[in-house]
């Protein structure tokens, strides 16, 4: 198979981080590591995995192997891209409705595009296909031939190989334009937050979008940092946008950065190392926390 790197956190969002830094890198805080070390990494060569979402033949069932990357994602991020230079200019207003649709299917696919949400989706929807091959073996007993497999099962990985391992990547693009969903989003008040006149910086995590409850709670508020200092936000009910438009803006930069560390799963991005004592003494927080929830 063929190498190539598929990012789930799209190089373009990280280089909102980077073009104001002289090397044009992202300083990267490896929260799996001892000591919080960091180092700094241009944006083509951070948050990816090679061949996350990539099929495991050249072709299953008719679909090409780098087909979610190059045919969906791409897509989705090229047009984000652009929405994001809109959005940074001419703020929300200058959004049309296609916009809006095009930026809530990027806010979903950084949902969906993480690794373990990847990995769990290949998993349960492989074991889920092949439980409904194996159940009710008499309706295929009845309509085999002589010469066919013994079992549904059996003759599914003869005539399409590979689709049980991969039938989960086979409908990623029906996830990321979830109809239902996406209509939830667009419904909800968008919202873009400036904060060029606070000290501190925006964080981005290796799970970048915020969705700090589920999607039908009236409470929810989505966040998307989408440079240091400016973030999307959108939330579903005016009391939440009140208590919000209320909060001074040194502490709900503070808070958005907690909740990014709070999902972060491995790596946080940041222009330099100044957020570095932030970070340990939230990520000292969330250790001491995970560890009085361990079963003794």
């Amino acid at each position: 198979m063929k190498t190539m790197r598929h990012h789930y956190v799209p190089q373009f969002l990280l280089r909102a981080w980077a073009e104001t830094q002289p090397d044009k890198k992202v300083e990267v805080f490896r929260l799996d590591l001892p000591d919080l070390l960091s180092s700094r990494h241009a944006p083509k060569y951070t948050a990816y995995e090679d061949n996350l979402y990539a099929l495991t033949m050249p072709v299953v069932a008719g679909m090409e192997q780098q087909a979610v990357e190059k045919h969906l994602l791409r897509h989705v991020d090229d047009l984000a891209a652009g929405l994001l230079r809109k959005l940074t200019t001419a703020g929300l207003a200058g959004l049309t409705l296609d916009d809006r649709c095009d930026w809530t299917r990027f806010l979903m696919s950084l949902r969906l595009r993480q690794p373990a949400i990847v990995q769990q989706l290949r998993t349960e929807s492989s074991e889920y296909l092949e439980a409904s091959l194996i159940d009710q073996p008499e309706q295929y007993d009845t309509i085999a031939g002589i010469e066919d497999p013994p079992t549904l099962l059996n003759w599914t990985k003869k005539n399409y190989p590979a689709l049980i391992e991969n039938f989960g990547m086979s409908f990623f693009h029906k996830l990321v334009d979830n109809a239902e969903i996406g209509e939830k989003i667009l419904r909800m008040r968008w919202w873009l937050w400036d904060f060029t006149r606070e000290q501190n910086d925006l964080l981005l995590a290796d799970q970048p979008c915020i969705f700090t409850t589920s999607i039908d709670d009236a409470d929810l508020v989505i966040v998307l940092p989408i440079g240091p200092r400016k973030a999307f936000m959108a939330t579903k009910s005016d009391r939440v946008a009140t208590i919000m438009r209320r909060q001074r803006p040194k502490d709900l930069l503070m808070r958005i950065n907690e909740s990014s560390l709070n999902q972060a799963r491995m790596r946080v991005y940041a222009r330099g190392t100044s957020p570095r004592r932030f970070i340990c003494n939230r990520l000292a927080k969330r250790r001491a926390a995970e560890q009085r929830t361990v079963p003794a």
